[in-house]
């Protein structure tokens, strides 16, 4: 910078030389005129005059036309100085050597602003939470890696392929009052979530934008959910149990006492209270299972052995229920990341409510698939052709206790999401009335 300035204060100072010698030129040729002494050193004068003023024209020109190439370059980004500094007299080198310290600092400051911007879309790349910002057009000027994953798409230009894989997110992204949030459940993929979206608004280079961010809080509902139900299941049967055990013994030591009179209605009534109430702690001690589950061993599973496997334990099922398991694994050769045991406990729950789902229908077909989604991640499925669930009771088929079944206890699917849940997986579900059900577990990669 100081170097700058030592060549601009010497270019002041050679201008205003030659300007000082122009007017002492031109003053004195005017005067030796004017008197009429030495014609020919006025001569010499006025040539020098000229000479001076040809000069300094020239010099103010090749400034101008450099000075207008040089913004001509800066509004075409193009920054290179070789040109301007070939070829240059001392005249102008001072100037352009001005332009070349000035374009220096400008390429420095593109060269930070650059690095900034790289840094914070790495930032933002980094972030789990899916951003989108878009303006007024609806054009996506962010799209983070988790919105790109969140949407399976590769690339994100406008909210018109938001719109494509879930109208009711692209219709939210809209109408989201900034400063608000909103709660959403959509269904996207193979997978069941619920979206927490917050918005905040802003202005940039006069154009509005918003910008979103997209939380799948769905895991974080279903822990707090299986927590809850778990205690209040222990405390349930902890209850049941400490206000039934003294009923049981105290009626099956009546019972016993009453031998003689088994047929009056005393017994009749105390054989009653204790068979209900052997039942009823029966059923209590099968929820106890619901919370005390025990931790996965994990280990990668081949899914083609497993699936054989579960094809062996349902055989004699599917064959006294005149039912057809169709297996279909795409790659061959894929493997999840799971307890054996436990995995193998779902499936064979999930087999077995689909062999009473169409135990009414004509054709009783149900499907066994091994895929990988739109994500890379592993999917194991149990597809049936029966009447399928209405849609009023899809959220609470996994609730503890819930059950459409006469003699359902409501603990089958409750017990396969939780174990799901153990061994880092998603049970989600997909009905049609009329079409069937599809039950997906979907592993983390």
């Amino acid at each position: 910078m100081a170097s700058i300035t030592t060549r601009l204060k010497g270019y002041r100072f050679q201008t205003v030389l030659n300007i000082g010698l122009l007017v002492l030129c031109a003053s004195a040729s005017g005067y030796l005129a004017f008197a009429g002494l030495w014609p020919a050193a006025a001569v010499v004068l006025s040539g020098a005059t000229l000479l001076i003023a040809l000069r300094m024209v020239r010099q103010a020109n090749r400034q101008q036309s450099d000075f207008t190439q040089f913004i001509r370059n800066i509004s075409h980004n193009d920054f290179s100085t070789t040109t301007l500094l070939h070829g240059a007299d001392s005249d102008s080198a001072d100037f352009l050597y001005a332009q070349k310290a000035l374009i220096d600092k400008y390429k420095q400051l593109k060269a930070e602003k650059s690095a900034q911007h790289e840094y914070l879309d790495r930032v933002v790349e980094h972030v789990d939470t899916a951003l989108l910002c878009f303006d007024e057009a609806e054009k996506i000027v962010i799209a983070n890696r988790a919105a790109k994953d969140l949407l399976q798409v590769s690339l994100l230009i406008n909210l018109h392929q938001v719109d494509a894989s879930c109208p009711p997110l692209g219709e939210s992204l809209r109408t989201l009052v900034p400063g608000k949030s909103q709660l959403l459940k959509v269904v996207l993929g193979s997978e069941s979530m619920q979206l927490l979206l917050s918005a905040r608004e802003f202005k940039l280079l006069g154009n509005q934008h918003k910008l979103v961010s997209i939380q799948n809080i769905q895991e974080a509902i279903d822990e707090t959910e299986i927590s809850s139900w778990q205690k209040l299941i222990k405390v349930l049967t902890h209850e049941i149990m400490n206000s039934m055990t003294p009923i049981v013994s105290l009626s099956s030591h009546l019972e016993k006492t009453l031998d003689d009179d088994r047929d009056t209605d005393m017994g009749k009534g105390i054989r009653s209270i204790a068979s209900r109430s052997q039942g009823l702690l029966r059923f209590v001690e099968s929820y106890r299972s619901l919370s005390n589950l025990p931790q996965p061993a994990m280990s990668d599973i081949d899914v083609a052995d497993l699936f054989d496997r579960i094809n062996r334990l349902i055989e004699e099922r599917l064959s006294s229920s005149a039912c057809t398991l169709s297996v279909d694994l795409k790659p061959a050769d894929m493997s999840v990341l799971a307890d054996r045991h436990q995995i193998e406990q779902i499936l064979l729950n999930l087999l077995s409510n689909a062999v009473d789902a169409v135990a009414d229908c004509p054709v009783r077909q149900i499907q066994l698939k091994g895929y990988l989604d739109n994500r890379r991640r592993p999917v194991i499925a149990v597809v049936d052709s029966g009447a399928g669930i209405p849609a009023k009771q899809l959220d609470d088929i996994f609730t503890p206790f819930f059950t459409t079944k006469e003699s359902g206890s409501g603990i089958g699917l409750s017990l396969s999401r939780q174990l799901a849940h153990l061994n880092r997986a998603g049970l989600t579900v997909r009905s049609t009335v009329g079409e069937g059900s599809s039950f997906l577990l979907v592993f983390e990669r």
